[in-house]
């Protein structure tokens, strides 16, 4: 199966034959894809070997990798969708399916409310006391039924540099920048220079200390 281009495929997994019926998106190690049977709907996860400029796992086989996260992260206190199976020899696992709104697309409508801010930040407070950070692009959280989900397992231990402070809320604060990004692929929109991982700041700096200072 052609991982960036699954859509119309099925696999047979531990929840039964499933049909792949949707691309949600790529992240740095997958291409996640919607996928159901008769009765229930998944989030299929394909993992990718793709380079990344900015970021690197090594050597690690990446399910494995999700699986040790998702434990850390489970006990963590914060909102993850479950982990229901996993094929190390087929590099897949299966998570479940929170049904929202993708904070990402709410930013582009500009229609992103202040309890997401408010619970990312409780999230934050609650990761760094042990000693992590999560992937706070906003393409990895959900908001459903009024509870923010942060959709991914990826952690990383905490550096300053990359928290959601100092690193995640400019993309959130981007709402012309996000809709470029989206609408071209170009990494320029949002960040400094294109293989940088670091997000243009100036422009957005009083909404995030606004924010940071109103709910972190």
């Amino acid at each position: 199966m052609d991982v960036t281009n699954a859509v119309g495929n099925s696999i047979t997994t531990n929840l039964g034959d499933l049909e792949i019926v949707k691309f949600l998106g790529k992240g740095k190690s997958g291409y996640s894809y919607l996928a159901q049977n008769s009765e229930h709907q998944y989030v299929l996860k394909l993992m990718h070997y793709e380079p990344c400029a900015y970021y690197s796992f090594g050597d690690a086989n990446k399910v494995e990798l999700e699986v040790s996260a998702y434990k850390n992260l489970e006990n963590s206190g914060i909102k993850i969708p479950k982990l229901l199976d996993v094929n190390i020899e087929n590099n897949y696992l299966i998570k479940e399916y929170i049904d929202g709104n993708l904070v990402t697309e709410l930013i582009v409508d500009d229609s992103l409310p202040d309890l997401c801010i408010e619970q990312v930040c409780g999230m934050s407070k609650a990761l760094k006391l042990l000693g992590l950070n999560i992937d706070y692009f906003p393409d990895n959280f959900v908001l459903s039924n009024g509870i923010l989900y942060y959709v991914d397992y990826e952690h990383n231990p905490y550096d300053e540099k990359w928290d959601l402070a100092n690193w995640g809320l400019y993309y959130w604060a981007n709402t012309k920048g996000m809709k470029a990004y989206k609408e071209t692929k170009d990494p320029t929109q949002i960040n400094e220079c294109a293989n940088s991982g670091v997000p243009i700041k100036l422009p957005f700096a009083n909404t995030v200390n606004s924010w940071l200072r109103t709910y972190c």
